[in-house]
């Protein structure tokens, strides 16, 4: 996790159940907010200054307002 990461909840989720689940060697850029209830799988690299309020797999890169996974066009 880099400098100035916000990892919070989000207030409109029901039954108070709006808190980020990170799993293992997640790597967070600078600047990424990750907010709401959602997970974020094994092995995932989050880009800086991205906004993640969705769920992504293991194995996944991530980037961008809103975040998507940019593992397919990293590959082409």
């Amino acid at each position: 996790m880099r400098h100035q990461v916000t990892i919070g909840w989000a207030k409109s989720s029901k039954n108070g159940e709006g808190t980020p689940n990170l799993k293992n060697n997640v790597d967070i850029g600078a600047g990424a907010k990750i907010i709401g209830n959602m997970t974020i799988g094994d092995n995932v690299v989050v880009g800086a200054n991205s906004l993640v309020c969705n769920n992504f797999e293991a194995n996944d890169v991530v980037g961008g307002v809103p975040a998507r996974s940019l593992k397919k066009e990293i590959k082409k």
